[in-house]
């Protein structure tokens, strides 16, 4: 019993082995141009986003976030579309441009 556990000692810490995770399609990168940017509206409790002033690009909302101490959101506006050409329909998802 002793060669057992000195054997298990000898190999040393084991790699854990960690499952991938696949982004669902509405989390994947979006297309540049699609995100838009809101501080939020100063005073509001938290629970439900209040937008305030939308900003330009990601950072300028980051520097006015600082500046102002409001948190910012970032919003992407998808148009759904139904593809019924193929034997199975199917329901794609688009980012809008602004």
């Amino acid at each position: 019993m002793a060669a057992v556990g000195a054997a298990e000692e000898a190999k040393g810490p084991q790699p854990v082995a960690r499952s991938t995770r696949r982004r669902s399609p509405a989390q994947a990168d979006v297309p540049t141009g699609t995100t838009r940017f809101f501080l939020a509206k100063a005073g509001a409790n938290g629970t439900t986003p209040t937008l305030d002033r939308e900003c330009g690009s990601e950072g300028e909302a980051k520097i006015e976030s600082l500046k102002t101490g409001l948190n910012y959101y970032s919003i992407v506006e998808w148009r759904v579309t139904a593809d019924f050409t193929g034997k199975n329909p199917q329901v794609r998802s688009e980012p809008v441009k602004r």
